[in-house]
């Protein structure tokens, strides 16, 4: 065990921040989480739905929503990106935190009016209506879900115009540029549609990339914060599903509708009455992360070479570090940095210098709803703070991004949460030794003593106090094994070891987190082999 791993980490907890290189946008694409939503998004597209992809503001400030939008469009060959109307600001968007990658900022057209510092925020999550239209199913559920708020602030999310600026460019006509017609651009997307159809019937098309068919039909995509208006989207979107439906395409030849956007940018009341969840799909990017991508970013991080207590210590620290961050996966590899494993407090230490700052007192907490934590969407009672990027959907859990809270030292969450952490390495560690264990009992019993008296001294006081014969061999638990340890033939130092097992394994089903002294111990302890010679 090294010696920073046996001082808790307190010395590192209380130097200076290390410099930690972010997450680099390419491993960003490979994570499991990541692709598993764009695997998503895609195959609603290809069947033949319009889609709007709703973030975080945080994600799409930081670059990432951009960076995975670009992602997504890699694997279409038809994309038809529509110029915003709304320059992105210069110098506007916070500097990411530590271990955060900030990525370049949306594209502007050319010619656009230079927007104004903000857009005007609103709620348009007052829900005044959960009727059931059945001959309106999407409208009324649209309804229940977003209805705008009354009062100043409500409307489009517009930002403001310089006085004697010329209007915005209209999105229709941006559209129209974009595919070099001079009238319609739904005629426009029609006609391709049809001629990749056709192409595609006579066997002479070119050839497709990524997942396309050849010939299949144009992806129109529109960024919903380079937009000036929120119900020029969703007239555009209700427009051309009805001009489709008319022309006697098929779900899977008519062109698809792409709108990624904030929640202020295209409030779901804006996409109207009339198009069919059939035919529009909502994507919110919740439930995106998993404990699998904070621990294949761990891993793409080796530590150095160590001896295997060394490096089962470093999986639980790990793992807690995992565990602790949740959604907030830059953070996850700046605590690591900072912290080299120990005890809770020296955690609660290093989490002080990783995170922003706040001591944590006063954070809000949000409903343990576990039907909130799996639904395909934040709740209306937490969409705003979804919005602002403090809530995610993590590993069944509502977690905040950024855990404050943990800092509290009145909160039993941070030893709750460690706990888990080190349930999930050692207890499966700790079954594998009691097996082990029970394979070599029949050898290891003293002279005289049979299985059978082994196995009754070996019953718990539950199965005592109600009367309940012996376990057989093979069900004994841990602490059994410990109770009749005076029956089999083992040195005092694997005596010492199956007690330690025993009382790791009730702390933990107990939720009392390892200290670093029983940490160190236990490692070793479930890195050495049973055997009248201990060897390892």
């Amino acid at each position: 065990m090294t010696d920073l791993a046996r001082d808790g980490g307190g010395a590192a907890a209380r130097a200076a921040v290390p410099s930690v290189p972010g997450v680099a946008p390419r491993d960003l694409a490979r994570l499991p989480g990541p692709r598993r939503h764009l695997d998503r998004v895609e195959r609603d597209l290809r069947a033949g739905l319009d889609c709007v992809w709703y973030f975080p503001d945080t994600v799409v400030e930081s670059g990432r929503a951009e960076f995975f939008l670009r992602e997504l469009l890699r694997r279409f060959d038809g994309a038809v990106p529509v110029p915003g109307s709304v320059a992105p600001s210069e110098g506007g968007t916070e500097a990411p935190a530590a271990g955060v990658v900030a990525l370049p900022a949306q594209r502007a057209s050319g010619g656009a009016p230079d927007p104004a510092p903000g857009h005007v925020l609103f709620d348009p999550w007052h829900e005044e209506d959960d009727g059931f239209d059945a001959d309106d199913p999407y409208g009324a559920l649209l309804g229940s879900w977003a209805t705008p708020s009354a009062g100043p602030g409500s409307g489009s999310p517009a930002t403001a115009e310089p006085p004697g600026a010329a209007p915005p460019v209209s999105l229709v006509d941006r559209l129209a540029k974009e595919l070099g017609a001079a009238g319609d651009p739904l005629d426009e997307l029609l006609r391709r549609a049809r001629r990749g159809h056709r192409e595609s019937e006579d066997g002479d098309p070119d050839q497709g990339v990524g997942g396309d068919a050849p010939g299949s039909p144009p992806t129109v995509v529109v960024r919903g914060w380079e937009e000036h208006s929120a119900e020029e989207m969703g007239q555009l979107l209700r427009t051309a599903h009805a001009t489709f439906r008319e022309a006697g395409l098929s779900a899977g030849r008519r062109p698809r509708f792409l709108f990624a956007a904030r929640i202020d940018d295209l409030p779901t009341r804006a996409l109207g009455r009339g198009p069919s969840p059939h035919q529009v799909t909502l994507h919110w990017w919740w439930r995106v992360w998993t404990r699998l991508d904070s621990e294949v970013l761990l891993a793409w991080r080796p530590r150095p070479p160590a001896t295997a207590a060394q490096a089962l210590y470093d999986r639980v620290t790990d793992s807690v570090v995992a565990e602790v961050c949740g959604p907030d996966v830059d953070r996850a590899l700046v605590l690591r940095e900072v912290w080299k494993g120990g005890d809770v407090e020296s955690l609660r230490h290093a989490l002080t210098a990783a995170l922003p700052g706040g001591d944590g007192r006063g954070s809000r907490s949000w409903p343990r709803r576990m039907s909130t934590a799996h639904a395909s969407r934040p709740s209306a009672e937490i969409l705003d703070d979804w919005a602002s990027g403090v809530v995610d959907s993590w590993d069944g859990h509502v977690r905040p991004v950024v855990a404050h809270r943990l800092l509290d030292p009145a909160s039993p969450e941070l030893r709750v949460l460690v706990c888990h952490a080190q349930n999930r390495v050692l207890l499966p560690l700790i079954e594998e030794a009691r097996t082990a264990l029970t394979e070599l009992v029949p050898g290891l019993l003293r002279n005289g003593i049979g299985l059978d008296v082994f196995r009754e001294r070996a019953r718990s006081e539950h199965r005592v106090r109600n009367g309940l014969p012996a376990a057989p061999l093979a069900e004994l638990e841990i602490g059994d094994l410990a109770r009749a340890a005076g029956y089999l033939v083992l040195p005092s130092d694997q005596r010492d070891r199956l007690r330690r097992l025993s009382q790791t394994r009730n702390h933990l089903s107990h939720l009392q987190p390892l200290g670093q002294e029983q940490l160190v111990a236990v490692t070793e302890a479930l890195t050495t082999d049973w055997g009248a010679d201990g060897a390892r």
